[in-house]
């Protein structure tokens, strides 16, 4: 599955401390999102889905995502139908495999595109 994954303005990796989660845009979005550090020496933070403006709010206030600022976080997200969500989560998860993780769906695994991929 082919998914569109968002860049902040410029078409650069958008900042996970300075996005704005209150713009109209992202307040509706409803898919998958990856956080991770480093640009060219990758290290994923985390892989979560559901609404992405309050799924992102909830993790900044979260201590153990907080440990990695010093790091500088970055995030990116695409629109998957609620259907399909749990497979593409369980398929990140696994071929990403997050420093923070929580318990997988119960799905089968929906391969995608990855955000730095053309």
């Amino acid at each position: 599955m082919q998914l569109d994954w968002y860049t902040c303005k410029g078409g650069v990796w958008c900042d996970f401390f300075k996005l704005d989660l209150e713009h109209r845009y992202l307040r509706k979005l409803e898919g998958v999102f990856l956080i991770w550090s480093g640009d060219k020496e990758r290290s994923i933070v985390k892989i979560g889905q559901g609404n992405i403006s309050d799924e992102l709010l909830d993790l900044r206030k979260q201590l153990a995502i907080q440990a990695f600022a010093h790091l500088g976080l970055f995030c990116s997200w695409a629109d998957v139908s609620a259907h399909r969500r749990d497979g593409v989560e369980v398929f990140l998860s696994k071929a990403l495999k997050p420093k923070i993780t929580d318990s997988l769906p119960n799905a089968s695994e929906v391969s995608v595109n990855l955000p730095w991929e053309e």
